[in-house]
């Protein structure tokens, strides 16, 4: 992960703090391991992923998710408010 230039102060204790941003960025989903296992011991995952994803970070893994794990989260939340909506609706 490369934090934006004016980095959040959640930034500062993140696991990915200090290493090789090129981890991040892996060419393939399948090559995301590495950062995936990093991701999973970082304090602040939850609020990385959920910047990642108000901010719709189209490149590199965030909070331990994949690009394309962040639009399926994104569609999910989508349906399941659209669920929720229709039933409040009713």
């Amino acid at each position: 992960m490369t934090p934006p230039t004016s980095a959040p102060a959640w930034a500062a204790t993140a696991a990915c703090k200090g290493l090789e941003p090129g981890i991040f960025y892996p060419s393939s989903d399948e090559e995301a391991e590495t950062a995936k296992e990093i991701c999973s011991t970082c304090p602040v995952r939850e609020t990385c992923l959920e910047h990642a994803i108000e901010r719709r970070e189209h490149n590199g893994v965030w909070g331990g998710a994949t690009e394309r794990e962040r639009q399926r989260i994104i569609r999910r939340r989508r349906r399941q408010r659209s669920l929720a909506r229709s039933a409040a609706a009713s």
